[in-house]
């Protein structure tokens, strides 16, 4: 009997689930019709007004349980309504980008930090970021932002006949769209599949000036290689790809790891972190250490800015706004007198 009922309430959170996700699928799909005919403050304040909605619902109530401990002393509601419209705003701006309504020169662009070998046009980089916001992170693809050959690795687009098979499929279609047109097909986009986009991605950085984007914070689930597994964000245990850096090391090229966020309609401040020198190529431990320099710096960059991270945060850890740092425990991050311990970070095989 206890089989029985444990078997039906799965099903029940599986049904559950895919219905959540049709419904956000068919939001995606009334966006892109919005954002096609109506003027851009009207497609953009739908946008809102949808976040709004689900923040209202049953998914706002389980989003404002676990902010509310993970980021103790915000304003929770106004930052749930944030992070729920997050992706249907980004969704608007990218339908927007591949239909070509956007002028990426109207876009006011601020450096913080930008390191010396954007200047530098035989200089191949790697620029690892995160999931931020997918509307600051266009300017990433503005030609005149970064004047260079362009490649930039995505996730696989599923094929899986599932809501939310659609529903990613319909936010990666424009996403992909928004990246070609914004760099007038300029670009290669290579997806992560297999040893051959690697050996791609290595010969784009052998040419003088290419820069390859990739997002370094998507977990890595089990079987899929090496990783480093750490506490990341309000996560107290999350595994981690070594790929960036191990690119970095077979490349012979630096890594900047930089987060563009918005401070305002069109305006876009672009925070870059120090150089990462590429280190020996027969250095197989810096593949961990680089990994890990740079989560560090990108989930201080979500503690600060949560409403603009897409990816869920966790709620095994607090951010402290006082020591503006993770912390492991709720009178930690409220005791500014007391530093936070380092996490322990090892690294494990996922196979």
């Amino acid at each position: 009997m206890r089989s029985v009922w444990a078997r039906g309430a799965r099903l029940r959170r599986t049904a559950l689930t895919q219905a959540v996700e049709a419904f956000r699928a068919g939001l995606f799909m009334m966006l892109r019709a919005a954002a096609l005919t109506l003027p851009r403050s009207w497609a953009y304040a739908l946008a809102s007004a949808v976040g709004s909605l689900l923040a209202a619902s049953p998914i706002g109530m389980r989003a404002r349980k676990g902010m509310r401990a993970t980021f103790p002393g915000q304003r929770i509601d106004d930052l749930v309504a944030d992070w729920l419209g997050r992706p249907f705003r980004d969704h608007v701006n990218a339908v927007r980008i591949a239909a070509r309504l956007e002028r990426s020169r109207e876009w006011t662009i601020d450096m913080r930090g930008a390191p010396e070998l954007l200047n530098d046009p035989r200089q191949s980089f790697i620029m690892a970021t995160g999931h931020f916001s997918r509307e600051a992170m266009s300017c990433i693809y503005m030609p005149w932002i970064l004047k260079r050959p362009l490649a930039t690795v995505i996730a696989p687009m599923t094929e899986a006949k599932t809501p939310r098979g659609l529903r990613v499929r319909l936010q990666m279609r424009e996403m992909v769209n928004g990246i070609r047109a914004m760099r007038e097909g300029d670009v290669d986009i290579a997806e992560v599949a297999g040893s051959s986009f690697l050996v791609r991605l290595l010969r784009h950085l052998r040419e003088p000036g290419g820069a390859v984007v990739i997002a370094s914070d998507a977990s890595w689930g089990a079987g899929k290689g090496d990783g480093v597994t750490r506490p990341f964000a309000g996560y107290a245990s999350q595994t981690f790809a070594v790929g960036t850096a191990r690119l970095a090391r077979l490349s012979q090229t630096p890594i900047v790891t930089c987060v563009p966020f918005l401070v305002g309609d069109r305006h876009i401040v672009m925070e870059w972190s120090p150089v990462i020198p590429a280190p020996d190529r027969n250095d197989t431990d810096a593949d961990v250490r680089i990994t890990n320099e740079i989560l560090d710096w990108i989930e201080r960059r979500i503690g600060e800015r949560p409403d603009q991270y897409v990816l869920s945060f966790g709620a095994e850890r607090r951010w402290s706004s006082v020591a503006r740092c993770w912390v492991d425990d709720l009178q930690a991050s409220n005791d500014s007198a007391r530093a936070p311990a380092a996490p322990a970070r090892t690294a494990k095989s996922a196979s």
